[in-house]
């Protein structure tokens, strides 16, 4: 396997996404196709829909909450033909100032010529 650096630099780009207070520009990365599952920490986030779940985390997006800055950590990623996979450690800053640490897996999907995540898992902690 060889790392991506085309999906690497789109995960960097959903980073961006994250920290502009822009809400849909987040939720085009996500794919809305059906048996797309997405994880948080909390029992609660736990998701099968992708239409829900982008509904669910748009205050975390659209600068209702104020402005999450999402930093990378050694992000890696490779694909094999329409599929890949991202794994990192990315650091956020929360808009009190406090930094929060977080491990994310995910999985894209390549749709219509883009990378789209069909499968997430986000963690607190370091």
């Amino acid at each position: 396997m060889q790392p991506d650096p085309e999906l690497r630099a789109t995960l960097l780009a959903l980073y961006a996404a994250m920290s502009s207070g822009n809400a849909p520009s987040v939720e085009a990365f996500y794919s809305l196709a059906s048996g797309s599952v997405f994880i948080g920490t909390d029992a609660s986030e736990f998701w099968t829909d992708s239409a829900r779940h982008n509904a669910d985390v748009r205050p975390f997006f659209d600068g209702s909450r104020g402005t999450l800055r999402w930093t990378a950590g050694d992000a890696l990623a490779y694909s094999e033909g329409n599929v890949g996979w991202t794994i990192d450690r990315p650091a956020i800053a929360l808009p009190d100032g406090s930094t929060r640490l977080l491990r994310v897996t995910l999985v894209w999907h390549l749709e219509d010529g883009a990378w789209r995540v069909i499968q997430s898992h986000a963690s607190a902690g370091a």
